[in-house]
């Protein structure tokens, strides 16, 4: 199984290659790439936001961004998933799922999101991984530091 993850800090999922994920890799069970989306920016400055389409709070991760990272990785098997909150709740039974897929791209959004133009064009389900918001850059560790 191949996991191509699209995101804005790549360097977050060096992680995976610890532990019971480290071993499946090794054993090429499965394969992660982390693919920074940034290097996908056409500004000098690497710039991926920008402000809200018609107005409102926060920054947007740009479409352009987005759609060329994900044109980087798609094949005819791809399945992409949008991780946000506002995306079904991920379950065990979806968890098995998945696991019968051949090629799952999962897009990270940050700041206020990702455009919803180009969520409506690329993403075939959007999961939140659960209720709770991790900050600092940091991936959940069961509590340990």
């Amino acid at each position: 199984m191949k996991f191509d993850v699209l995101t804005l800090f790549p360097e977050m999922f060096q992680i995976m290659r610890e532990s019971v994920i480290g071993r499946a890799i090794d054993k090429n069970l499965i394969e992660i790439h982390a693919i920074n989306m940034r290097d996908f920016s056409k500004d000098k400055h690497k710039k991926v936001d920008d402000t809200v389409y018609g107005g409102g709070a926060g920054m947007l991760i740009r479409p352009d961004v987005v759609w060329d990272s994900y044109l980087s990785v798609k094949t005819e098997k791809s399945k992409v998933i949008y991780l946000s909150p506002q995306g079904k709740t991920l379950t065990q039974e979806k968890v098995l799922e998945l696991a019968k897929e051949e090629h799952l791209i999962l897009l990270c959004g940050h700041y206020e999101g990702i455009d919803q133009r180009v969520l409506d064009e690329i993403v075939d389900e959007e999961i939140s991984i659960g209720d709770y918001i991790l900050t600092g850059r940091r991936i959940a560790c069961n509590g340990a530091d």
